[in-house]
């Protein structure tokens, strides 16, 4: 019998990133949405002529995607409905930000750590090194930094520097992120909403969060931003579902873009 796969073994691996399959075929868990279902589907599908290969990396995208055995739907309809385009990669990045716990503290505590002028590979390694427990960081850094590039999270001008990069996110994402967050209606501080470790792993620009908020109210996802005292908030209208609902059921950007 193999030896259970423990805790801190999962919390410090991360391999084979995967997001340009994932983009591609998640929409698929529409029609297959248990992950034994979508794994079989994958492997039927991925383009890798070994099918040693093409059940490794099925294996990793259903699992990646799903919880207790059921795909995740909610990533599906998004990815369904706004195809391969920014809004999609910003969505799927941050479902890999909750699926991988390790890819959460790279960005957060790594990435948007990176001053303005780059870093070099020597120093993510340096990090790595410290928190893997004896897992390779090369091999660690040769997933994280497909993905942040493939997300739009990193650019790298020349050999082994890295320069983060800090955009606001397209509304729909940022819609579907704060659904994703707040399932319930909910009453949120600003403040905590802004200083979640996984917000600072998405690289918003804090400045942009307020005018988001206002486009979030503006769209129907935000019924109430008040100021009250010292404390900024603001009020999700209905339950996570029923935005999720509003928005990908609107008619506009239907490509995209």
């Amino acid at each position: 019998m193999s030896k259970p796969v423990s805790s801190r073994a999962r919390r410090t691996y991360f391999a084979h990133p995967l997001v340009e399959e994932s983009l591609k075929f998640i929409p698929a868990a529409l029609e297959y949405p248990t992950t034994v279902a979508f794994r079989e589907y994958l492997v039927k599908h991925l383009h890798h002529n070994s099918f040693n290969t093409r059940y490794r990396f099925a294996k990793y995208i259903a699992h990646r995607f799903s919880k207790d055995g059921d795909m995740n739907l909610d990533l599906a309809r998004a990815i369904a409905c706004f195809g391969d385009s920014r809004i999609s990669r910003e969505i799927i990045y941050f479902e890999m930000l909750l699926a991988v716990p390790l890819l959460q503290e790279i960005a957060a505590l790594w990435l948007a750590e990176i001053p303005e002028q780059g870093t070099h590979r020597s120093e993510l390694l340096a990090f790595l090194e410290a928190r893997l427990g004896g897992r390779s960081a090369k091999e660690i850094a040769g997933a994280v930094v497909p993905t942040f590039r493939a997300c739009g999270k990193l650019k790298i001008p020349k050999l082994a520097v890295y320069i983060p990069l800090w955009t606001a996110p397209p509304l729909e994402a940022f819609l579907y992120i704060l659904a994703r967050l707040y399932p319930e209606p909910s009453m949120v501080r600003v403040d905590l909403f802004s200083g979640q470790q996984i917000l600072r792993a998405l690289l918003w620009p804090g400045p942009s969060i307020e005018g988001l908020l206002k486009e979030a109210a503006r769209a129907g996802h935000i019924s109430k931003i008040s100021q009250l005292d010292q404390y900024h908030q603001f009020t999700l209208a209905g339950t996570g579902e029923d935005r999720l609902n509003l928005l990908l059921k609107s008619p506009q950007h239907e490509e995209g873009a």
